[in-house]
């Protein structure tokens, strides 16, 4: 209490989001599996005879009974895989995993609550289809947001349906054991498509979807009780050996007794939660129960005396059964909509894997999110050289906007560095502008010593610039067009590493090509001098560890602009055959991976390879 006044501490959703598979599996999609008898389990029959059926019929004519049966019987009409159907085992090794997903669904979050990553206390995540058996996925996952510095604790949990509620119960009790805690992430994802490769029966594809949500919770302080007010778990062992996935990674589950378990542990814990708000189910604004098909979902309903406008079933309809991101899911969708208003009470209850089971009661509180400021490099510096160019000038705005001061070298194109300097007027940062011609080894020492002489400190240095050099013939490709290649793409970024390297305080990156793994036919001045200074990367990475700095040789796939555009079509398509890249990468979008590898430990969409202590990270392409 303080003064007349009453005082409460609150916990509070402050910010929400989630992601989904790819690839929309529709009822029409499973039922033609079934067509050709690779799912078994339905009997058309049944259906066909049915007067409900015939009713459908009418409405919509063609409605094959499959989707009559999975969509108006079941509950269930679209979902989401990380692969395109049916899914096969290979596909899984170039999909997204349930780390990817949940990556994406961390970074919804964190932006709708205006929280800063490096401000959050705990990470705390739930699956049962980990990315890899360990470490955990809360660990590699806060590898995404935060640096290496970052020591705040991580806690992952092994459970599917119940795993979110579980973790809502250890983010309160981690609040109340650290006084000083303000902010923790919970999260969950699955990529339950992959458990059903050996699945025969129809039932688990209709029912379940990839997916992953996340939410920041958050400790306020109040006039008025709201945010989470309770939470309840448990644990039925009278489910343990019909609901789980064995240890080939294959579903099993048996419907009838999931139901049978499932119906009273929900309906027991929506009574419980009610009776604690001091209303009975029925009267809650809005009951959330887990989104596992109306043959549960509905007969709870009626346990609770429901009506239908209060239960919230939108996820199981569209998205399907997201195991234990199907809770977190709803109140995005439900917010997201407009439809949560300050003051409505939510009653939530899932039951799930193994017999877990649980929910929580929640007030909506009268909040409009945090105003952090959010900007990743505020006060820091970076060199940029090849700044005018479609990468460099892409790479230049993603500092700006994380707030990072900008030494930018150009050579030539009034034009273009114009429209970098206009771009470059939106953010409020220090910017310099040099120019210096790579071509003439005069020119990048007089560079490299103007900075020398204004700064004591730089904390990134960054290498794009670089030519293409002549296209033709190796035999009509003179030793003048090779040296012209190697002094500006590699003797250039060696002159200036040795130069610069005692005032650079974190990350040089240098980036690298595809070149080196495509072998583009009449391109050897490119392609050689690319791998003499990848070659010189590896080695000069020991001597910079040494010193703190770490190395980064950053390859990216076919770019959708930037030097990219200097193949045709024919070209570039048989480049991304050869490497297997799926699609060609947007500009903006690997500027912005690159730009975090500058300062995060993991990004999203690469692959990691040490060369000694040179990271080579790999991006948007899945050979070598």
């Amino acid at each position: 209490m303080k003064g007349n006044s009453p005082h409460y501490e609150n916990y509070i959703i402050s910010g929400i989001g989630y992601a989904l598979g790819r690839y929309p599996i529709d009822n029409d999609v499973i039922a033609g599996a079934v067509d050709h008898g690779f799912l078994s389990g339905f009997d058309a029959s049944r259906i066909k005879e049915s007067d409900a059926y015939q009713q459908a019929l009418e409405a919509e004519p063609g409605l094959h009974p499959f989707s009559y049966m999975a969509a108006y019987l079941m509950g269930f009409r679209t979902r989401y895989y990380v692969v395109p159907f049916p899914p096969v085992a290979s596909r899984y090794k170039h999909a997204e995993n349930s780390l990817d997903l949940c990556v994406k669904a961390v970074e919804a979050a964190l932006t709708d609550s205006g929280v800063h990553a490096e401000q959050i206390d705990a990470w705390m995540v739930s699956t049962a289809t980990p990315h890899e058996q360990a470490p955990g996925m809360a660990e590699t996952l806060k590898g995404f947001f935060t640096g290496y510095q970052n020591k705040k604790q991580c806690m992952t949990i092994t459970s599917a349906c119940v795993g979110f509620n579980y973790n809502i119960e250890r983010a309160l009790c981690f609040f109340k054991a650290h006084p000083e805690a303000r902010h923790v992430v919970v999260a969950h994802s699955e990529v339950m498509s992959e458990l059903l490769v050996n699945e025969t029966d129809f039932v688990p594809f209709v029912t379940f979807g990839d997916s992953a949500a996340a939410v920041v919770v958050s400790r306020i302080d109040g006039k008025q009780k709201e945010g989470i007010i309770d939470v309840e778990n448990g644990e039925d062992l009278q489910m343990i050996d019909f609901l789980g996935a064995n240890r080939k990674g294959d579903l099993y589950m048996n419907p009838r007794m999931v139901k049978r378990r499932a119906v009273p542990n929900i309906t027991r814990t929506a009574s419980n939660l009610a009776e604690k708000l001091n209303i009975s189910a029925a009267e809650a604004d809005w009951f959330i129960p887990h989104q596992t098909g109306n043959a549960i979902v509905h007969e709870v309903a009626k346990n609770l005396d429901i009506i239908p406008c209060r239960l919230f079933q939108e996820v199981q309809y569209s998205f399907g059964n997201l195991s234990g991101a199907s809770v977190p899911v709803a109140i995005a969708k439900l917010k997201s909509s407009g439809r949560l208003k300050p003051g409505q009470k939510l009653i939530t209850a899932v039951a799930g894997l193994g017999g877990e089971y649980g929910g929580f009661s929640y007030i909506v509180p009268n909040f409009d999110g945090f105003n952090c400021d959010t900007r990743d490099l505020k006060g820091k510096t970076a060199i940029l050289t090849g700044s005018t160019g479609g990468l460099g000038s892409a790479i230049a705005a993603q500092l700006a906007c994380r707030g990072a001061n900008l030494i930018l070298q150009y050579n030539s194109g009034n034009d273009k560095i114009k429209n970098l300097q206009k771009l470059l007027t939106l953010y409020p940062v220090q910017t310099e502008y040099i120019q210096a011609d790579f071509s003439h080894s005069d020119s990048v020492i007089a560079f490299a010593e103007t900075i020398l002489n204004k700064h004591k400190r730089v904390d990134y240095l960054i290498h794009t610039a670089a030519v293409s050099g002549k296209v033709d013939r190796s035999s009509n490709i003179s030793s003048e067009d090779m040296q012209f290649a190697w002094q500006v793409n590699t003797a250039a970024a060696i002159q200036l590493n040795e130069t610069l390297a005692p005032v650079i305080s974190e990350t040089i990156l240098f980036t690298g090509s595809v070149a080196e793994d495509a072998q583009f036919s009449g391109s050897s001045p490119y392609v050689a001098s690319k791998k003499a200074l990848h070659s010189y990367a590896v080695e000069f990475a020991s001597k910079a560890y040494r010193n703190g700095i770490r190395c980064i040789y950053y390859m990216p796939g076919i770019i959708d602009g930037g030097m990219g555009d200097l193949l045709d079509k024919a070209q570039k398509n048989a480049a991304m055959l050869q490497i297997k890249q799926p699609e060609l990468i947007d500009v903006n979008a690997i500027a912005d991976r690159m730009v975090r590898s500058l300062y995060l430990p993991k990004v999203i969409n690469t692959r990691n390879i040490y060369e000694n202590k040179l990271l080579v990270r790999k991006d948007g392409y899945f050979a070598f």
